[in-house]
């Protein structure tokens, strides 16, 4: 259903551009396998989602299920590898039941978040660290990669050196597990541990009104989050 859900998004906006005379934008669906689910484009001219010729910004779009014990929206693209204008849209959602119709049910919108992702990256990486995960750095790869072709600096480790993508070095998967999977969890990329936890969230809400606006918004409908910031 979230999948619906963002598609339904970008459908339905579409539709008020379209409505909106004055607006010369509109979104374009971006197909395949790229991060990126939508490119604010120009309606009407020519653009090559391959090349990004023709297009504005990218949107990536996410959706939470607010009574899941751990929400399924992965955020786990590398720092590096966000535009300082690609969007973040994140909806959080969860089926309600129709009052005339105690049987039937619909997935409701219950809140949302929408603004620039690099700094929602930002935000995750500084709270990996905390939580004692590191980033490969160029030069110190486990595979023992060159400098001038190594693909995986950035990637994360978790606190017991095993990669959390897919991506990651071979040599650092984990006993049973080819990845741990643990990194970019919505919900549980914003866990701290003690007063330095706690500090660090704090000084990542006061230094970026865009952080401040995606911890307000989990804060509101996540009771650990709200805890932590207190």
């Amino acid at each position: 259903m979230g999948s619906v859900i963002e598609a339904l998004w970008g459908f339905h906006l579409n539709s008020i551009l379209k409505k909106e005379k004055d607006i010369p934008y509109e979104l374009g669906w971006i197909y395949g396998h790229e991060y990126n689910d939508f490119a604010c484009i120009l309606r009407g001219e020519d653009w090559n989602p391959e090349t990004k010729d023709g297009e504005l910004f990218r949107v990536e779009v996410k959706s939470m299920v607010a009574s899941a014990d751990e929400s399924k929206a992965h955020f786990d693209r590398l720092q590096h590898e966000f535009a300082e204008n690609e969007l973040l849209a994140v909806f959080l959602w969860d089926w309600k039941v129709i009052a005339d119709q105690p049987k039937n049910v619909y997935p409701a919108i219950l809140d949302y978040f929408v603004g620039y992702a690099l700094p929602i990256a930002k935000l995750r990486d500084a709270l990996h660290l905390e939580r004692g995960g590191s980033f490969i750095q160029k030069g110190n790869c486990p595979d023992g990669c060159t400098i001038q072709n190594c693909t995986h600096v950035g990637e994360p480790l978790n606190a017991s050196g095993v990669r959390e993508r897919r991506s990651g070095p071979d040599s650092s998967k984990g006993a049973g597990v080819s990845y741990a999977a643990n990194f970019g969890g919505m919900l549980r990329m914003l866990g701290s541990r003690g007063k330095n936890g706690k500090d660090i969230l704090k000084n990542e809400y006061a230094s970026d009104p865009t952080k401040a606006r995606f911890i307000d918004f989990m804060a509101r409908n996540f009771p650990r989050v709200a805890r932590a910031i207190k």
